[in-house]
């Protein structure tokens, strides 16, 4: 039966509210395509094999079960987590038991209220834009084969694994795990309900470390949403000041991505925090090769690449365009203002949970808390302010109008308030206004919700408020 909506991939998959757009009949549907597309688009050399996982929302694994029955009615093997897995898990999965691809039921950082479909090709990193055109161009247009649970499992078309100790034995062999292991910090960790709430503490057992996790009550608000900002980790930063941490960790709802908090208690932007993990390989492991962040990411990327003298790359916002770079080879590092951070020699893609033991790397080879390395960095390559707001629409905003305005912008150099007169003006991904100071401010739609996103980094507290109230001016106007 044909379910009439409108399903759409943003940056990283399909995300929709449940029983609204994402129901059973639509996952099929859009699992009925992705298996076609596999099928016309075969990994050669691997077996007939897809990974599916999900994260911890409710109704996940009926979900990512459904997810299965499509792919085995279309005559792949599934593996099929038994609990829930997250993201990167899966793509390492992929990478190291050399699969067709995989499927993860989870919708990251969205409210809980949300789910979604991230599709993993053969290289375990996003998809591509083409790939996800080409499946968006099948949807509805064929029967959906099924091949029901009990019948998969009882075929051995389906079956269930384990994937956590894989995946922990990985997370040890990357890191310094000789020296982790005679040190000893005190680590606050948010898991924000998500898929991997307690892998750190599993990671770090028999270590002199200690992980003491943020709790929650029994039944959280189903708009919980767990993504790792500011503004969601008051409860870590209390955490960290009571229990007298030496850093906190928290990842979001499939543990892709990280957020930290320093010793103090207060929220480390995602911007210093690609800064400090870029600053730790070039400095402590003495990595060199080319580093690639987007037009979002900080101005202490150029300073430090410039500092160490490796190349800077920047790509429109979203993880696939800098997996599709480290893909080519010679990154060493990739990050994205949403605290999203890939490393060389691994699967294409974020890792949130090796950001946070990378960072414990850092402190234990430093011999410093997070809060006196960040001081540091700021010592030697300045201090920038740096605020990410987003604007509430009440419908998607078209990115030709932004465009369009963006044109009027670099024609007139007009903007409200106290912005100033913007020195450049550039639409590669949204518009993004340079000034003088070299303070910046990026306006671009989100891709998986109505909102504008307001990004914005200036010298100063004052200077960056003064960019954000212009932001929120020019999204009032654009609504």
């Amino acid at each position: 039966m044909r379910v009439k909506t409108t399903i759409k991939f943003g940056t990283d998959g399909w995300r929709s509210l449940v029983a609204e757009d994402f129901t059973l009949p639509n996952v099929r549907a859009v699992i009925q395509a992705t298996a076609e597309y596999l099928k016309r688009h075969p990994a050669a050399g691997r077996p007939k094999t897809v990974l599916v996982g999900y994260d911890t929302r409710p109704l996940g694994d009926r979900f990512a079960e459904a997810v299965a029955e499509v792919l085995a009615g279309n005559g792949f093997t599934v593996w099929l987590t038994a609990s829930p897995a997250p993201t990167p898990a899966i793509s390492n999965g992929i990478k190291q038991h050399r699969l067709q691809g995989g499927i993860v039921v989870t919708a990251s950082h969205n409210p809980f209220t949300y789910n979604g479909i991230k599709f993993k090709p053969f290289y375990a990193g996003p998809a591509e834009p083409e790939m996800t055109r080409w499946i968006e161009g099948r949807l509805f247009k064929g029967k959906v084969r099924q091949l029901e649970l009990a019948e998969g499992l009882k075929q051995r078309k389906i079956r269930k694994i384990d994937l956590a100790g894989e995946y922990l034995r990985y997370l040890k062999g990357y890191v310094r795990w000789d020296l982790i292991r005679k040190s000893a910090f005190r680590i606050g960790y948010d898991g924000m309900l998500g898929a991997g709430q307690d892998l750190l503490e599993r990671v770090l057992q028999g270590t002199r470390h200690r992980v003491v996790r943020v709790a929650y009550p029994p039944n959280p608000s189903s708009h919980h949403r767990p993504e790792p900002v500011g503004e969601h980790l008051d409860g870590l930063g209390r955490l960290v000041r009571r229990e007298r941490c030496d850093m906190g960790l928290a990842n979001d709802g499939d543990a892709d991505r990280a957020g930290l908090v320093g010793s103090d208690g207060r929220f480390v932007s995602s911007q210093e925090t690609m800064a400090i993990l870029l600053w730790h390989l070039l400095e402590n492991r003495r990595w060199r090769g080319r580093v690639v962040t987007t037009v979002a990411a900080t101005n202490l990327m150029d300073d430090l690449c410039a500092h160490y003298g490796v190349e800077l790359i920047r790509t429109p916002v979203g993880f696939k365009h800098i997996a599709r770079l480290i893909r080519e080879g010679g990154v060493i590092f990739g990050g994205e203002e949403s605290g999203g951070f890939g490393f060389r020699d691994c699967a294409p893609e974020r890792d949130g949970l090796l950001a946070g033991l990378l960072t414990l790397e850092m402190m234990v080879m430093q011999r410093k808390k997070l809060t006196d390395l960040l001081e540091g960095i700021r010592r030697s390559f300045g201090r920038w302010s740096y605020a990410r707001a987003d604007q509430a629409l009440t419908r998607p905003l078209d990115p030709v109008k932004l465009k369009r305005w963006g044109e009027g912008v670099r024609r007139t150099g007009r903007l409200p308030g106290g912005a100033g007169k913007p020195a450049a003006v550039s639409a590669e991904d949204g518009v993004k206004l340079f000034f003088s100071d070299r303070g910046w401010m990026l306006l671009r739609p989100s891709g998986t919700e109505p909102l504008l996103r307001i990004y914005a980094e200036a010298p100063s507290d004052r200077r960056l408020k003064a960019l954000l109230s212009a932001g929120r001016t020019i999204g009032r106007g654009l609504a």
